[in-house]
């Protein structure tokens, strides 16, 4: 069955956009035809190097069909998703049918869902909370696990806080994460990308990034004195604030698995959300691996790539991975103060 008219479908989608992109890159289009609702993906749209083969992206289009299917639920409307239909640059086709409206929960929480990156307060995770995040759903080929050990947290912290030096000492990431960072609300309002106060950093540093880090040849300079090897410490600390780290782990490594575990990422941040629970991606170490598995890392020296491999063994080691599974997706969790900003989401591009 088809939409009745292209309004339903607009309604729907202008809800469904909140959803969690690389960078806020909100890498997607839609094209709204008889037999309903096809995603597309904006290829170039992150494109850093974490992204390996669209992988990031295909993780954030899942996340925002799982939307278009708790908004459609709410409208009556029941949704069948089919990832990677044959047509060109389309990540799903969605089509309905007429069902009584089915409101799950979570729908209600679309529009808080964010991330936060301030310190948390290392308050525990009670048994309660532990059990519906770790039961918040339910996609074969994904699981989740959360680690509150605080000898593993503190281990995971000072693993994952690599990615600050990268961001230091490589050009492309580097040059990647500026180009991407919008400096006001009205830019970023026009642009997909990362509001400067959604990244937590104190006001001076803020300054420093304006007009001092953004420019690599200065970082350079910079980092003969220590700048890139210090950074880390200071993440660090942050990140050992979290009450827990977590994996979204996959069976597989093809598009469609990562479009799931898209979906699956969605329910369970969502249900943070509805639970009080603040959730940052931390994701960067094992996608920056996954390239370097792959030999398409020339971007990548080789000192770098050799201290991503040992992170990620960290990583992998903590999480008890098996050699046929994949972290889809990295994070940590906790209780902090509310965001200073969020991101803002575009209006849907409907081709």
């Amino acid at each position: 069955m088809c939409m009745k008219n292209t309004h339903e479908w607009e309604s729907i989608l202008a809800r469904s956009v909140h959803a969690p992109s690389g960078d806020n890159s909100q890498p997607w289009k839609f094209n709204i035809s008889d037999d309903g609702l096809s995603v597309l993906n904006v290829r170039g749209r992150d494109a850093t190097l974490y992204n390996f083969n669209e992988r990031g992206s295909y993780l954030g289009h899942g996340a925002l069909c799982e939307n278009i299917s708790l908004v459609a639920g709410v409208a009556g409307l029941k949704t069948e998703i089919v990832p990677f239909p044959r047509s060109p640059n389309s990540t799903a086709h969605i089509s309905v049918s007429e069902i009584q409206p089915e409101v799950d929960p979570l729908h209600e929480h679309i529009e808080t869902r964010t991330t936060n990156r301030k310190p948390y307060n290392k308050q525990p995770l009670s048994d309660d909370v532990r059990r519906s995040l770790l039961s918040s759903f339910s996609f074969e080929g994904v699981r989740v696990v959360l680690t509150d050990n605080a000898q593993a947290v503190d281990r995971l912290a000072t693993t994952v806080n690599l990615n600050e030096r990268l961001l230091f000492e490589n050009q492309h990431l580097h040059d990647f994460l500026f180009g991407m960072i919008r400096w006001s609300v009205k830019e970023e309002n026009e642009k997909p990308g990362l509001y400067i106060k959604t990244m937590e950093f104190p006001v001076p540093l803020q300054f420093l990034l304006k007009h001092v880090f953004r420019h690599w040849a200065v970082v350079r300079m910079l980092n003969v004195i220590g700048l890139s090897k210090a950074i880390p410490a200071s993440s660090a600390d942050l990140y050992k604030t979290s009450s827990a780290f977590g994996a979204i782990i996959i069976s597989g490594t093809d598009d469609a698995s990562f479009f799931t575990a898209g979906r699956a990422l969605q329910r369970f941040w969502l249900t943070a959300t509805k639970l009080g629970v603040s959730f940052q991606p931390v994701t960067a170490i094992p996608y920056l691996a996954q390239r370097i598995e792959a030999k398409e890392a020339d971007q990548i020296s080789p000192e770098h790539q050799t201290l991503i491999m040992k992170a990620n063994a960290v990583i992998s080691e903590e999480f008890a991975l098996s050699n046929t599974e994949t972290i889809a997706m990295l994070f940590r969790i906790g209780y902090g103060d509310t965001p200073t900003a969020t991101s803002a989401k575009l209006p849907p591009v409907i081709l």
